[in-house]
């Protein structure tokens, strides 16, 4: 009886990226093959920061439009390959004569429709919602596995404040086991929910979700004794815009420790 060798992890964490990138790849062709008849379409104008822009109406939402003119807005929860949550806030602009606020990813796109993007309204509300999102988020950058490289450091520099409002102690949120390759920090969470719109719509587990209300809420199990054991951990890593997702070779003792540790040494 032959018996056949087991599978490494190494290899499934492999196939599981292989099958990640095969699903992005198909749903771009999916848009390029969608896009071939966009001239078909009927086309209308809108008006991006008083610069006309040609729109396809309702067939694409406002981010869609805005990142097409290469005009940078910040997000968190938004991923073109997940549903639309709208969950950061962070997508904001401003409907131009008027003090409303629409979220562009979750707002379809009009005719004759007018929004500024960088007023003096936008960016007091994004400085607001990065300081909400700030309250309860670790101060632990220099030692985090995802800096120099996560979103929410980015777009701190420019809607951040050194001064925090905030006097209170922090929040602190028990990790729970996600998987055998995977490392959790719920500190680091901002809620959101890409990993549980990307487990929910791409492979079918629904153990993951949003709990609690308001200040209490919480990416969890419903149920203590439910495990998230899937094999697309590395795109769920790489989906997450914060440090709170990381593979299990990323450990606290990582280079960025070891690098201020001998930068420490040497200057004594």
């Amino acid at each position: 009886m032959i018996r056949r060798p087991p599978r490494s992890t190494l290899s499934s964490s492999s196939a599981a990226s292989d099958v990640y990138k095969r699903q992005v790849s198909t749903q771009s062709t999916g848009q390029v093959a969608s896009g071939q008849y966009a001239e078909h379409k009927p086309r209308a104008m809108m008006f991006v920061n008083k610069r006309p822009v040609e729109i396809i109406p309702q067939e694409e939402n406002l981010l869609e439009v805005l990142e097409r003119e290469n005009i940078r807005v910040p997000k968190f929860c938004y991923h073109p390959i997940l549903s639309v949550a709208g969950n950061c806030r962070m997508c904001i602009v401003q409907v131009e004569g008027t003090q409303n606020l629409i979220v562009s990813c979750a707002t379809a796109v009009l005719p004759g429709m007018s929004i500024i993007t960088d007023s003096r309204l936008v960016r007091d509300a994004r400085e607001g919602n990065v300081e909400l999102m700030l309250i309860n988020h670790p101060n632990d950058c220099p030692i985090c596995e995802q800096a120099t490289n996560c979103d929410l450091q980015n777009v701190s520099m420019n809607y951040g404040t050194d001064i925090p409002r905030y006097k209170e102690d922090k929040r602190a949120v028990q990790d729970f086991y996600f998987d055998p390759q995977m490392r959790v920090v719920l500190n680091r969470c901002i809620h959101c929910t890409r990993c549980v719109r990307f487990l929910n719509e791409h492979t079918q587990d629904f153990n993951l979700g949003m709990i609690g209300r308001g200040g209490l809420s919480e990416i969890s199990t419903f149920i203590d004794e439910l495990e998230v054991r899937t094999d697309y951990n590395t795109p769920v890593s790489q989906l997450c815009p914060v440090g709170r997702l990381d593979l299990s070779e990323a450990d606290e003792n990582n280079a960025i420790v070891a690098e201020l540790e001998a930068a420490a040494a040497a200057s004594m």
